[in-house]
């Protein structure tokens, strides 16, 4: 159980890492553990999001807990998304994790909506949800490259 005593975050006996009833990746709690989730540099991160970051934030174990807490009970359109418009991804927020954001109003998310164990990678870029790749360990290699493995 975490300081929060959510029951969220690393496990006392160093399994699963779970946020909001969600898993999170191995690789992602593997380099929160090692301190090594942090952003690459600004010219990586304009390549894969297709966006200026301002701001990076890769979320540590608390505020990975903390900021997900509040994102679980969003409910404002504007954030939700609509994929019947065909350019929107969409989000649920209690299928989906917060794990970094570029800047104010950019977030990137894990996608649990197909899958419990290998979530998508969206971003809102704008006011729409994007996919940036298709599971987490496809993540890494964009962001890492070989560094990742």
């Amino acid at each position: 159980m975490s300081a929060n005593g959510s029951g969220d975050g690393v496990r006392a006996d160093g399994e699963a890492f779970v946020v909001g009833g969600l898993p999170v990746p191995p690789e992602l709690a593997g380099l929160i553990r090692a301190g090594k989730w942090v952003p690459p540099a600004v010219e990586v991160l304009r390549r894969v999001f297709g966006d200026e970051p301002v701001q990076p934030c890769f979320y540590g174990e608390n505020v990975l807990v903390r900021e997900n807490h509040a994102w679980h009970t969003e409910t404002d359109p504007v954030w939700l998304g609509d994929p019947a418009d065909g350019r929107n991804e969409g989000i649920v927020p209690e299928r989906s994790l917060s794990i970094a954001d570029l800047g104010p109003d950019m977030p990137v998310m894990l996608d649990y909506r197909e899958s419990l164990t290998t979530p998508r990678v969206l971003y809102m870029n704008d006011t729409v949800w994007v996919q940036v790749a298709a599971n987490f360990r496809e993540f890494l290699a964009l962001l890492y490259g070989d560094e990742s493995s």
